[in-house]
């Protein structure tokens, strides 16, 4: 007997019915919460019962656990020890609670929930932030920055938005050019904090070189990202590669005053910007911009390091001959300082849009019988790299490997060679999605041309990963029972004539062996959350669905997927409350998330029959 389950439409549109009454009932911008019974899913499911009610209320094993950062630690591991949902009963799962805060604008819903002492905190496409009860889902307070962001293109800018971090009773949010300090409890700005809790620190840094400047957004600089936070200091990276800003900077700030205490360009500008004398000679030519920063860092605090996934060049490629470091790199930079330890190049002289866009996550594992104390990160360019932390070199072989020269760009000089990663064997890692177009469809054939990876972009061209492809912002989740990495991609090829698929994936980091794949419709954009009951969680992106999935961490067996009427561009978090495990995810976007949600699902097993 299967329990494997799908809950179809009926029951999406029992919850959404519900909801929109309650939301229409409710004063305009306030927010509705709504619990739904476990007896009315129940009734509705399709799903067989084979396992005894007694198996179902089996509490965790741990009684009570918090998920306090955007990727629950500092090595951004996305594991958590909750074994109270197994692959024999997550056939049951049910929502416990479904929450609604009333912003629909923006881009899609990409906010994770952190949870701390049964409150959980969450975002909308603006960055005002939420504090529910984490048990049945209700408003306890909420912070709006709409008002307080201002300036640039329009007041209150909105892009997209994907969580805060908590530390010693503060919540800490990115929104717009500014970071916010809130006590967690009351939702009040923190006294001491930048101006009434909202500090200015990129502008603080713009004013460096440039005092005349009036706001951050108007030369491009905000954040997308969930602030890191380690021993009193924010460590957040600013974006966007595409409002042709001239270097992303990494910040780190002072929790307590809001006091910007080192930064680094990640596209030095001049000899004043610290490793200058590396990557000033790889820009060749006026354009000397992008390196944007994508997602939260991850931290070592016993090595001293912290961690940075850098996103793309960008402007006239023909105007920056070069590998334009420190683009589309990994750095590590000290945390005292900020001093560049080391950095690893993914992609030379980017003209594809193949920019790291998610955290990297730290963990040790053993290679050939030696302890290595590794670094793993996926790119865009469907590559993933697993390195040593402590030095940046490959674990395993990465090849410089010669790719076409052939460009019809007056101009353009293509770099000869671009890093392709290796298995313990020799052999070539198999990519996160592919690198050569696939189900191309034939109408579409005709008047195009398939070409290989890292080709120089011409005419009538189908290339994979296109830019929208790849392993995006969604970070990876490592676990410590299977000793697999979890990668979620997009295989959706530049000018393909058709729909994107979602490629999702487990590796054994110590061989680079792919271990099991699953493939479904959408966008593989948000990353996993994987549990010691040996279970991995993670959403899809579609126009016209978004499906919450259930594998078997160690086979990749689906087990479970619901409905949740909208594209999951969202990774899901995770966290124990007297023993009973909830699994929490945001929903809310269509086609690449350009349309917003602000639906907030948190899953749990039933309580009774």
């Amino acid at each position: 007997m299967s329990n494997y389950r799908t809950n179809e439409s009926k029951l999406l549109v029992l919850l959404t019915s519900l909801m929109i009454l309650l939301f229409s009932c409710s004063p305009q911008n306030e927010t509705t919460s709504l619990e739904v019974a476990t007896s009315s899913t129940n009734a509705v499911a399709e799903a067989e019962q084979s396992t005894p009610v007694i198996q179902l209320r089996r509490a965790s094993s741990v009684r009570n656990m918090d998920w306090p950062l955007h990727n629950l630690d500092l090595a951004g591991s996305r594991f958590s020890p909750g074994d109270q949902i197994t692959p024999d009963n997550v056939a049951t799962l049910t929502p416990k609670w479904l929450f609604q805060h009333g912003v629909i604008d923006g881009v899609s819903n990409q906010t994770t929930p952190i949870v701390v002492d049964e409150i959980m905190y969450l975002t909308d496409s603006r960055g005002s932030v939420y504090a529910l009860n984490a048990i049945d889902g209700h408003l306890l307070w909420g912070y709006d920055v709409t008002r307080l962001l201002g300036g640039g293109r329009r007041e209150g800018y909105i892009f997209r938005h994907r969580g805060v971090a908590y530390e010693d009773g503060v919540i800490y949010s990115a929104a717009g050019s500014f970071m916010f300090a809130l006590d967690a409890l009351t939702g009040e700005p923190l006294a001491g904090f930048g101006d009434n809790g909202q500090a200015p620190v990129i502008l603080d840094v713009l004013h460096l070189r440039n005092p005349d400047l009036e706001t951050a957004i108007e030369v491009g600089y905000w954040f997308t990202t969930a602030p890191q936070v380690y021993n009193g200091v924010i460590y957040v990276g600013t974006t966007r590669s595409e409002s042709h800003i001239a270097g992303g900077f990494v910040l780190a700030i002072d929790a307590k005053t809001g006091e910007v205490l080192w930064h680094f360009n990640t596209i030095p500008q001049d000899e004043n910007d610290q490793g200058w004398d590396i990557a000033g000679p790889t820009w060749v030519g006026t354009e000397r911009n992008g390196g944007g920063i994508w997602e939260t860092p991850s931290i070592d605090p016993e090595l001293g390091l912290v961690y940075f996934a850098v996103g793309n060049p960008f402007g006239d490629s023909t105007e920056r001959d070069g590998m334009n470091l420190f683009s589309d790199s990994l750095i590590a930079l000290t945390l005292d300082e900020g001093r560049l330890e080391w950095y690893y190049q993914q992609v030379h002289h980017d003209v594809w849009d193949y920019d790291s866009g998610n955290q990297p996550v730290l963990f040790d594992m053993e290679v050939d019988g030696q302890p290595v104390k590794a670094l793993a990160q996926a790119s865009k360019n469907s590559w993933l790299y697993i390195l040593n932390r402590e030095t940046g070199e490959p674990v395993h072989d990465i090849i410089e490997t010669p790719v076409s020269l052939e460009t019809e760009l007056e101009g353009e000089v293509p770099w000869p060679t671009q890093p392709i990663p290796h298995k313990a064997n020799g052999d070539r890692m198999e990519p996160v999605s592919p690198i050569y177009p696939t189900d191309i469809p034939a109408q579409h054939m005709e008047a195009n041309t398939l070409v290989e990876q890292f080709t120089p972009i011409g005419p009538n061209q189908i290339f994979a990963p296109g830019f929208g492809g790849g392993s995006s912002y969604g970070p990876l989740a490592y676990s410590k029972q299977t000793g697999l990495l979890y990668v979620a991609a997009i295989d959706q090829p530049f000018n393909s004539g058709r729909d994107p698929k979602g490629y999702f994936s487990a590796y054994d980091p110590s061989t680079g062996e792919l271990i099991w794949r699953q493939i479904y419709e959408g966008h593989g954009q948000a990353g996993p959350v994987v549990t010691a009951g040996g279970l991995v969680f993670v959403g899809a992106g579609s126009n016209t669905a978004g499906y919450f999935y259930a594998f078997d961490a160690a086979t990749g067996e689906q087990l479970w997927r619901f409905n949740t009427g909208a594209g999951v561009y969202s990774s899901p978090s995770a966290y124990i409350i007297d023993g009973q495990e909830y699994i929490t995810v945001a929903s809310g976007g269509g086609s690449r998330g350009r349309r917003g949600g602000d639906l907030i699902l948190t899953f749990a097993l039933p309580e009774r029959n």
